[in-house]
Order: C-alpha cells, then sequence, then structure tokens
C-alpha cells in the first residue's frame, strides 16, 4: 500500500515537474495575463502576456512590444491572484474570536464586584482583536508569482 502511494506521488512529481519545462504550456496564458520573465543573461521582464511562438515570447513591457528568443528564456513567471479580501475577512474573525477569548479570562479573573462590570474585559478585547486582527489581515501578503515555465 505504501509503496503504490509513493510511487502515485513520485509520478505525479515527474508530471508537475514536466509541465513547467514544457514551452508549450505557455499556450495555456490568456493575452494580457501580468507576467515575469527572467534571461539567461541575467535581466528580467515584467510585463503583459500577448503571444508565444515555438521560437519566441512576446510581452508588452513599459509600453513596448517586445519579442523575447525562446533560447534566451530562463523562466516565466505568472503573477497570482489576490487574496486580500479573504484575508483581511479571516483576520477580522480570527481576531474578534482571539479578543473575546482574552475578554473572557480577564472577566473570569475579575471578581464581581469589578468597579466598571462583570463583561467590561469581553467589551472592550473583542473589538480591539477584531481591529487588530483586520488590519493584520489586511496587509498579509497575498498573490505572488508562479513559475509557468522553466528551461531544463
Amino acid at each position: 500500500m505504501y509503496r503504490a502511494l509513493a510511487l502515485l506521488l513520485a509520478a505525479a512529481g515527474f508530471v508537475f515537474a514536466q509541465s513547467k519545462t514544457d514551452w508549450a504550456s505557455l499556450n495555456k496564458l490568456a493575452a494580457g495575463e501580468p507576467i515575469r520573465v527572467s534571461m539567461t543573461d541575467g535581466k528580467s521582464y515584467k510585463g503583459e502576456f500577448q503571444s508565444v511562438s515555438a521560437d519566441s515570447l512576446v510581452m508588452v513591457a513599459a509600453s513596448t512590444q517586445q519579442s523575447l528568443a525562446h533560447a534566451q528564456v530562463a523562466k516565466v513567471s505568472l503573477k497570482g491572484e489576490s487574496h486580500r479580501g479573504r484575508n483581511t475577512l479571516i483576520g477580522l474573525g480570527v481576531g474578534a474570536a482571539g479578543g473575546l477569548a482574552i475578554g473572557a479570562g480577564a472577566d473570569a479573573a475579575c471578581s464581581r464586584d469589578c468597579f466598571l462590570g462583570n463583561n467590561i474585559g469581553k467589551a472592550i478585547f473583542t473589538p480591539l482583536g477584531a481591529i487588530i486582527g483586520t488590519i493584520v489581515g489586511a496587509v498579509w501578503p497575498t498573490g505572488g508569482w508562479h513559475d509557468v515555465y522553466r528551461a531544463k
């Protein structure tokens, strides 16, 4: 059983690695998608994908159409989708839950004769945690670059 699983994972890894070294995989990109191209001489270009042929990659970088020779392209990366809104909502929920837990702990430590009432910890720490969590979620890095093609 374990050998079969290991073999399956190895085969999946081989197929995945093969797809990144296949120049034809660039045909799946749509015109206008943001890409970053690293060349074999160390230069790199950021711009929008236009088209690909067997010999070259055409992109628009700095308002200029560029044709890059296949032999000179070391790597092509695609800009990942941003999840800033999702991360903000997750941060809001996690921060509010954490603030509520801290507030409940503070309230439990307070005796019944607290001068501000029994639920002051929850009333203060829940919104404070929600605000902090929202800020952290909003600034959390998202997207990033993912390799689509890598030269062998």
